[in-house]
């Protein structure tokens, strides 16, 4: 399996709070292939701003992660509630994507409002809307995988299977990610072993999350963790992807850092190697 990492918080404030985006992105960037070089990874998802910072120069961007060691394996995108918005959008990603020669993308459902009850009206969008962003990625040798996520129009099991049940498996997949899980209330190891048996979970993220329901009331993604700081039984994820077949990316990705970027790589990076033997 090839371990990747995710690399959007380099481009936020030193302390991950948030913050606009750096003023000087070209060279966070390239401090974020630097330190997971450092780390010892080798595989690269980014957010789908990475297009807009090498729009016209994609050649920069490669010549950066060769200059690292690193190759870019996922592009993470999204849905919002303009949807020829999120049409070109994605049409710009699918370019920048193919220059790189990467296959993979993420997508992430549209953000709810406080308070919004999702139903079958808001699903169906979604799903109309992934079929049709998937058939352009497929058209153009690209999988796309939707990121069921805390927070959006598709959280919870039900939700996901009524997702699958009005989508085209030739469109569209699912990454799931393990915190993100934990969020939401299901369990990795049987979530993760149901889609494995379904053949669609095309793509993985790996974080932890810290057990106290309590913490972070204002906004309980705070409360995720570098990898074997909470409470996932990574161990056991694995052991449900080897015997699933799963043989694709591992995904690590923290949000909010404790210390600073470098230090949540480094953290995650070991645990993988210490615990997992990846």
């Amino acid at each position: 399996m090839k371990i990747a990492y995710t690399a959007w918080t380099w481009l936020q404030d030193e302390y991950n709070a948030w913050a606009p985006m750096s003023d000087k992105p070209k060279r966070d960037f390239e401090a974020s292939l630097r330190d997971l070089h450092a780390c010892g990874y080798r595989y690269l998802e980014d957010f789908n701003i990475v297009a807009d910072i090498f729009d016209g120069c994609p050649e920069e961007f490669a010549a950066l992660t060769r200059k690292y060691e690193i190759e870019f394996v996922n592009l993470y995108h999204y849905l919002t509630a303009d949807f020829e918005y999120d049409r070109k959008k994605t049409e710009q990603c699918i370019a920048f994507m193919k220059a790189q020669g990467t296959t993979q993308m993420n997508l992430e459902p549209p953000r709810k409002a406080p308070g919004q009850v999702i139903g079958e009206k808001e699903l169906a969008e979604v799903a109309q809307h992934c079929d049709i962003l998937g058939g352009m990625c497929r058209d153009a040798g690209i999988s796309l995988a939707l990121h069921p996520h805390w927070g959006t129009y598709v959280e919870r099991e039900d939700q996901i299977d009524y997702f699958l049940a009005h989508t085209r498996r030739d469109c569209v997949g699912l990454c799931l990610d393990t915190a993100h899980t934990v969020l939401c209330g299901m369990d990795p190891e049987k979530l993760f072993a149901k889609y494995l048996a379904q053949g669609v979970l095309k793509y993985v993220h790996f974080k932890d999350i810290d057990p106290d329901e309590t913490a972070h009331p204002e906004y309980p993604p705070r409360r995720f963790r570098a990898l074997g700081q909470g409470t996932v039984n990574f161990p056991g994820v694995l052991r449900v992807l080897r015997a699933g077949g799963y043989d694709n990316v591992i995904c690590v990705e923290l949000d909010f850092n404790r210390v600073n970027n470098y230090e949540s790589a480094y953290t995650s990076r070991k645990y993988i190697y210490d615990v997992l033997g990846l």
